[in-house]
């Protein structure tokens, strides 16, 4: 009997906290817009992400830069690296949700029209890509004029400096 009722108030204590991690796996999933195509992917759960359609409508609105993403969720060092030592940051996630319409495009999948039209205006060579753009849908421009896209692994302490950058650009009402 003492054995049974552990049993009990083990399961209860965990169900809870199974509950609270399928709640979050789902709400991330909605951001992720990949629900439709694989709703058990995770890419950088923490971020919420849009599909490239909303969160072109959210940074016209909200006059925000964003930070497109041409990912697959694993196998790839770079997708990976972002992951496990960038997106994993709770300040530049933090960052990245407040300042930034963060867009995931998943390339384990076909795109859409538009997201392979914008890969292709960036030249992404159907790759892993990482893109800063304004909400007029411009590429961001680094103090030399470069446009601010990376196909390889960005360590945190650059990849925070580059969201640093990007939003001074916005406050200074530079590059619209």
């Amino acid at each position: 009997m003492k054995t049974v009722i552990s049993a009990i108030v083990t399961v209860s204590l965990l169900i809870p906290g199974m509950t609270a991690f399928t709640l979050e796996k789902d709400h991330h999933n909605s951001n992720a817009g990949t629900e439709s195509r694989r709703p058990d992917v995770q890419y950088a759960w923490k971020v919420n992400w849009n599909k490239l359609d909303e969160g072109i409508k959210k940074s016209k609105k909200e006059r925000k830069p964003m930070l497109v993403d041409f990912a697959v969720h694993e196998g790839c060092p770079r997708c990976d690296f972002l992951q496990k030592n960038v997106y994993s940051r709770d300040s530049i996630v933090a960052k990245i949700n407040k300042d930034f319409i963060p867009i995931f495009i998943d390339l384990a999948y076909d795109l859409t029209p538009d997201e392979q039209a914008l890969g292709e205006k960036h030249e992404f060579h159907d790759d892993c890509l990482l893109l800063f753009l304004n909400h007029q849908m411009e590429p961001v421009l680094d103090p030399d004029g470069n446009k601010m896209c990376f196909a390889e692994e960005i360590k945190p302490g650059t990849f925070k400096r580059y969201l640093d950058y990007v939003i001074g650009i916005y406050e200074s009402k530079v590059n619209f």
